[in-house]
């Protein structure tokens, strides 16, 4: 299986919940560019299918993809590749990873108004976010 050309690097400071998916999504079938990269504690072999959902930020988002790759870690870990079945997964990924980034961006500050310093993030970082196109 080919995988995407660019991988979003999640941040290892937000913990994810991978669950196993029993039925394949359906795919489009144009190859989707950008896929996601992260580091996880269990082997998951090429070509699973996972939802992805971070409950601590967000109950209602969750996100389909495939497992292109699953290489043993330095740190006893796994490295996990995903690749999204459709435009719209993957654009739900990019919303998810960018809601990461400013939580992250809001534990600098834990005083300061969290709404305020979203939109800090929004204005100074989110044009540059990684969209290969979208």
């Amino acid at each position: 299986m080919i995988g995407p050309q660019r991988y979003l690097q999640h941040p290892e400071q937000i913990e994810l919940e991978l669950s196993p998916l029993l039925k394949a999504p359906a795919a489009s079938s144009s190859s989707i560019p950008l896929g996601l990269l992260l580091h996880c504690h269990h082997y998951y072999p090429s070509g699973k299918w996972l939802r992805i959902q971070a409950p601590a930020l967000t109950e209602e988002l969750s996100i389909d993809a495939r497992v292109v790759d699953c290489d043993r870690g330095q740190q006893g870990d796994y490295l996990l590749k995903l690749a999204f079945p459709d435009q719209e997964q993957m654009f739900r990924a990019r919303m998810l990873e960018q809601l990461c980034q400013i939580c992250i961006y809001q534990r600098h500050d834990p005083d300061k108004d969290l709404n305020q310093q979203a939109l800090e993030w929004i204005e100074a970082e989110a044009a540059h976010f990684p969209s290969n196109g979208l």
